[in-house]
C-alpha cells in the first residue's frame, strides 16, 4: 500500500502525537508499505527529506500562538496537490485537525483518496492552554466541537486511542464508524546503566515518584506540586522522598517557582531525555504520577505499569481505563482533592509483578491498522466503480 500520514506534529517536536505518527511511519515501512509524511516545518520555508525510506514533506510554518513549542503550517493548495499527485497514496491517515487538513480534505475528495482520522485530543484538552476562566471558554469549546464533528463526519473511518475519546466523539454527534486503536507499548531495555550527564543519582534508601511528559497546562502539574508540598510537610520521612520531573514545556519556569516553596527541596527537574533513556527512570522509580485531566491514553503511564510500577492517577479521562485494565497497579484519586492525592502518596511501596501487556502489542496493533486500511481502500474502490457505472 501507499500510505500518506498527515500531522502538524512530527519529530523533532516532542509530543504524544509526534511519537505515534513517527512510530506508525517506521512500523508500516518495516511491513513493506510505501510511507510518506506531510507535516509542519518550524521555519517559514518548505523542504523535503528522505530518511530510512520515509519521505517527509515539511510545509512552511509559523509559531503556534496557543502552543509555542509547536508550529502551525501555512500550506498552499498547489503545493499539497503536487505532493498528492507525486505520491499517489492509496489512503491518507490524518492525525491532527488544523490548517493542513483544511486544504488536504477537498484535494483527497477530488482524487478519490479515502481518509482515516485518528483523534488524539478533544476540545476541553485544547482549551487548557488558554489562560482564561473555564466559564469563558465554553463558547470556544462549542465551536471546536462543531468543527471536529463536521470534519470527522466527512472521513471514512475514525480511530481513537481509548474508549473515553470514542464515547466523547459519539456524544458530540460523530456518526462515522469509529474504532479504538491504542498506541503500542514497547518493552523497556534491560540492564540500563546510569545516563551520562544527568544530575540524578539513584539512592536505594530513597523512594522515588516520577512524572514524565510535557510541562504544559493540560498536565495539571501545579495541583501535583501543591499536594506534594503538603505531603512533605506532614510526612516523617520527607527527606527520603523525591519527585522527579522529566520533560520541558511552557510552564517550566512557573513550576520551578512553585517548587521553590518546598522546604525539603525534594522536587527535581531533570529536563528532557530520549525515549530509550527513559527506561532508566522507569526502573528506579517506585511510583509514577499522572495528574492530567484529559489524557486520551497516557503512553508513559502504561510504560511505567509495564515495568511493574504503581501509578498514581487522576480519576479522569482515559486514566480510568488503565485502572480497569490493571487494578493492582493503579491508585486513583479525586482530581479536586489534595487530601485524596496525599492519601495515595502515603501508600507503602509494593513490589508488583510486570503485567500482561498483550492488549498493547505492536504486532497486533499494526496488523489491525493494515487490515483497516485494506478494507477501506477496497470499499472506496468499489464505491468509485459503482459510481462510474
Amino acid at each position: 500500500m501507499k500510505i500518506l500520514l498527515v500531522s502538524e506534529s512530527y519529530p523533532p517536536i516532542m509530543s504524544g502525537v509526534a511519537t505515534v505518527v513517527s512510530s506508525y511511519a517506521h512500523a508500516l515501512h518495516a511491513h513493506h508499505h510505501s510511507v510518506s509524511v506531510i507535516t509542519t516545518n518550524n521555519t517559514y520555508t518548505s523542504c523535503v527529506t528522505k530518511t530510512n525510506g520515509i519521505t517527509t514533506y515539511r510545509i512552511k510554518g509559523i509559531k503556534n500562538i496557543i502552543r509555542p513549542d509547536c508550529s502551525t503550517s501555512i500550506p498552499s493548495r498547489k503545493e499539497l496537490r503536487a505532493i498528492l499527485e507525486k505520491e499517489q497514496p492509496d489512503i491518507i491517515h490524518v492525525h491532527s485537525f488544523a490548517t493542513l487538513i483544511i486544504f488536504i480534505r477537498p484535494l483527497a475528495k477530488h482524487m478519490h483518496i479515502p481518509i482515516v482520522a485518528t483523534c488524539h485530543g478533544i476540545p476541553p484538552w485544547l482549551t487548557t492552554y488558554i489562560p482564561l476562566p473555564k466559564i469563558m471558554l465554553f463558547p470556544l469549546e462549542y465551536v471546536l466541537w462543531e468543527f471536529l464533528r463536521r470534519y470527522l463526519n466527512t472521513t471514512h473511518h475514525v480511530l481513537t486511542p481509548s474508549l473515553y475519546v470514542k464515547q466523547e466523539l459519539i456524544r458530540h454527534g460523530v456518526t462515522t464508524p469509529c474504532s479504538i486503536l491504542p498506541m503500542w507499548i514497547k518493552s523497556a531495555k534491560q540492564n540500563v546503566k546510569k545516563i551520562q550527564g544527568t544530575n540524578f543519582v539513584y539512592s536505594p534508601s530513597k523512594t522515588y515518584y516520577c512524572f514524565i511528559g510535557r510541562l504544559n497546562p493540560d498536565k495539571n502539574l501545579a495541583f501535583l506540586f501543591r499536594s506534594w508540598i503538603l505531603f512533605q510537610k506532614k510526612h516523617q520521612n520527607a527527606k527520603k522522598q523525591r519527585l522527579l520531573i522529566i520533560g520541558s514545556g511552557t510552564q517550566e519556569a512557573y513550576l520551578k517557582q512553585l517548587a521553590s516553596l518546598d522546604q525539603t527541596h525534594s522536587i527535581m527537574f531533570l529536563g528532557k531525555y530520549e525515549e530509550q533513556e527513559l527506561s532508566y527512570f522507569y526502573k528506579h522509580c517506585q511510583f509514577f504520577c499522572m495528574p492530567a485531566l484529559y489524557e486520551t491514553q497516557s503512553i508513559v503511564t502504561l510504560c511505567a505499569i509495564a515495568q511493574g510500577k504503581t501509578a498514581i492517577l487522576a480519576h479522569s479521562g482515559a486514566l480510568l481505563e488503565i485502572k480497569k485494565r490493571y487494578p493492582k497497579h493503579v491508585l486513583l484519586y479525586n482530581p479536586t482533592s489534595q487530601q485524596d492525592l496525599i492519601r495515595c502518596l502515603k501508600t507503602t511501596v509494593k513490589k508488583l509483578p510486570k503485567p500482561n501487556m498483550i492488549f498493547y502489542s505492536q504486532q497486533k496493533i499494526v496488523n489491525q491498522l493494515c487490515s483497516l486500511y485494506h478494507s477501506i481502500i477496497n470499499a472506496s474502490q468499489r464505491s468509485f466503480f459503482e459510481f462510474e457505472e
